[in-house]
């Protein structure tokens, strides 16, 4: 899989459990009217539902909530719901199942560009308002229908050589370097904060005071985990970084809001992965080549089991 396939992949994780997390209050909210209406005799003279809020005098009642939500992401929740009872009956009749060391190794196709495990799950809590297990029973579900999708398709191991012959770059992860940078405009003040800095002056500090460079400065200047070959920085940024050792202060580099002065926090090395590490992915991949597409997957899975829609539901 291509970096490029796995920032896509990221994204419709996203748009999926965003969709899911709505939908499920908005079943929820549907749940609980129905119980109401069941141990409340109607007053017609009072605006249906409980109230979740107010503004400017005017009620908003979990019916109308619940009804923008269902407008919104009903259609979408409603498949998706039929969608998961689908493919997990098929799951069970085929005896399939994802393991946790499958949906680990997804999830670290994910995380790819966060500094750390933990900074990538805190920053889909943060934003998102997304567990771990959240994404994790997502990625599962993303295995499992791939795996019924690709049921019966055989692979050759010549064809899974090859692509790995063809496609190695892809399975290797670059030199990382943990940047943290100060710029300056002129570059004397830039020889003269060399100098300071190498001998014992807070680089954090100084990048929060002295650094034009307003993107890292309010980190102390911590640019985080940067590849070898990231295309968003000036290559002699690049070419320094890769001389440096661990602990190393140095510069300056022309850049292009002045001079840049780089301290090296820590360094991974690159790393290839055999075509034994990756001969389950590659057969993956090249089966789903010849899959059916999942959507497609999806649909012939719900009419299979007889998915009815009973109720219409109104586009967003």
């Amino acid at each position: 899989m291509t970096r490029q396939e796995k920032g896509l992949w990221t994204a419709v994780v996203i748009l999926t459990l965003g969709v899911l997390v709505m939908g499920t209050v908005m079943a929820m909210q549907v749940m609980n009217q129905g119980k109401d209406e069941a141990e409340t005799p109607h007053d017609a003279n009072q605006e249906e539902g409980n109230a979740v809020a107010t503004i400017n005098g005017e009620v908003i009642t979990d019916k109308a909530w619940t009804d923008a939500l269902k407008q919104r992401y009903g259609s979408e929740m409603l498949l998706q719901m039929l969608n998961r009872k689908a493919v997990y009956a098929e799951a069970i009749q085929r005896n399939l199942v994802v393991t946790p060391h499958e949906i680990a190794r997804e999830m670290a196709k994910a995380m790819d560009g966060y500094d750390s495990e933990k900074s990538y799950y805190d920053a889909m809590k943060s934003e998102l308002g997304l567990s771990k297990e959240d994404l994790e029973l997502e990625a599962g579900y993303r295995l499992l229908l791939e795996k019924i999708a690709t049921a019966g398709i055989q692979v050759k191991d010549d064809d899974i050589e090859q692509y790995w012959v063809d496609h190695r770059e892809d399975y290797i992860t670059p030199e990382k370097y943990d940047l943290s940078m100060i710029i300056v405009k002129v570059k004397s003040e830039a020889d003269a904060l060399l100098a300071a800095l190498r001998n014992g002056k807070d680089f954090e500090e100084t990048a929060r005071v002295e650094s034009e460079d307003t993107y890292s400065r309010d980190a102390g200047g911590r640019l985080g985990w940067i590849e070898q070959n990231d295309p968003f920085l000036p290559q002699s940024i690049l070419q320094l970084a890769a001389n440096m050792q661990i602990g190393d202060i140095a510069g300056p580099v022309e850049v292009e809001d002045g001079y840049a002065i780089l301290k090296l926090n820590d360094k991974a090395e690159r790393q290839e992965l055999s075509a034994k590490e990756v001969h389950e992915e590659i057969r993956m991949e090249l089966a789903l080549n010849q899959a059916d597409p999942l959507p497609q997957v999806e649909q012939m899975l719900r009419d299979k089991y007889e998915a009815v829609i009973i109720s219409e539901i109104p586009a967003s």
